[in-house]
């Protein structure tokens, strides 16, 4: 390799970094997206679904999926976990849900009867940080 093949992988490096942390700029500091009626439509029917189910666990693991969609419906297309670090404005409370989506890892993986007891609780968390996105 010479040089100026160098320079070259170089200069493209450069205008790959610096258009990528143009774009996590715009993203961090942009105004707060807005969901379309038909969008909030669907995804009431579907917040309502998930409150009638029977078990807090389900309710709490297909609410932080329905938060994730939520997410997804406004243009972010990563995984929930990177969409939190990401720090969306449209997050009202974003340690709130840090909290939510973390218990919804250990109920996942890690689900023991002691975490039984407090959920109905964060249920109730859940369903608020959603009305508040959904509104």
């Amino acid at each position: 390799m010479d040089l100026k093949e160098i320079i070259y992988i170089f200069a493209i490096l450069s205008i790959v970094s610096i258009f990528s942390w143009w774009i996590s700029l715009v993203l961090k500091y942009s105004k707060k997206k807005k969901l379309s009626e038909k969008d909030k439509k669907e995804l009431k029917i579907l917040f309502k679904k998930i409150k009638n189910l029977p078990s807090d666990k389900e309710k709490i693991v297909d609410y932080d999926k329905l938060y994730h969609q939520i997410l997804k419906r406004f243009w972010y297309e990563w995984t929930f976990w990177e969409i939190l670090k990401k720090k969306p404005n449209e997050i009202s409370n974003l340690n709130k849900v840090w909290t939510l989506h973390k218990l919804r890892n250990t109920l996942v993986h890690e689900f023991d009867s002691s975490l039984k007891d407090g959920l109905s609780k964060r249920v109730k968390e859940y369903e608020k940080e959603i009305e508040l996105i959904l509104k």
